[in-house]
């Protein structure tokens, strides 16, 4: 994982790009705000647009790009990559394919991410975290709060200034191979989980983690937009 690009992200990203508007029916889940050209299901989208359930988002390069969701809790897509977005039981779900994301999830509105065969949550009512996915290898790097990383029949939990970095292997064409619980088990997760194949989970660099504070601390500001055109102002 690019840090600085996190940081920079996680700092600024998501007090300038305030919601433009909300989300107008029960299946959107978010608003967009973006720096530069995002598309939504192969067309090219404004800042303000509507997210809705299955939609996917494909982010180009040096383009940071916002998700606001009803309740406070965000998703930064930094740089490019590419994910889909679903519901599952009142729950917004961010499928990352590939690339990197930054996520702010509240106890209001917990924010589900799936990765490489995994679910991942907030371990407590409020966490801040980064995911990355390249081919079968995943990173998670929690800046605030835990994060509970699930696989096929193992749980991880990547407590505050702790990153995550593993290889996932995803399950055998075999009949015995290991699924996902039932949706009603696991908060409407009906995917296949890939088992942990080689795991690594070390403490973030003093300096990383130093920065990553100060950037914690701006993201938990309040920040709104007023006025034509947009100023943006924080507490």
């Amino acid at each position: 994982m690019n840090t600085k690009s996190i940081l920079a992200a996680l700092c600024s990203m998501m007090l300038v790009y305030a919601p433009l508007a909300e989300p107008a029916s029960s299946s959107a889940i978010a608003t967009l705000s973006s720096n530069g050209n995002v598309r939504i299901n192969g067309a090219l989208v404004s800042p303000g647009s509507t997210v809705f359930a299955g939609d996917r988002i494909v982010n180009p390069e040096n383009v940071n790009t916002v998700l606001s969701m009803t309740g406070g809790s965000r998703i930064i897509i930094v740089g490019s990559g590419s994910m889909r977005i679903e519901e599952a039981t009142g729950q917004p779900v961010a499928r990352l394919e590939n690339g990197e994301i930054a996520v702010l999830s509240h106890a209001s509105a917990p924010v589900v991410v799936g990765a490489v065969g995994t679910r991942i949550t907030s371990g407590t009512p409020e966490a801040a975290y980064a995911v990355t996915v390249s081919s079968n290898n995943l990173q998670v790097m929690s800046t605030k709060g835990e994060v509970d990383v699930e696989g096929a029949g193992r749980t991880i939990e990547v407590s505050e200034g702790k990153t995550l970095y593993a290889t996932m292997r995803p399950p055998s064409a075999s009949p015995d191979s290991q699924q996902g619980p039932p949706a009603a088990a696991s908060g409407g997760w009906a995917a296949t989980f890939f088992t942990f194949d080689h795991v690594i989970l070390i403490a973030t660099a003093a300096a990383a983690a130093a920065a990553l504070g100060i950037a914690i601390k701006s993201l938990l500001r309040t920040c709104k937009a007023t006025g034509s055109p947009s100023r943006v102002t924080c507490d």
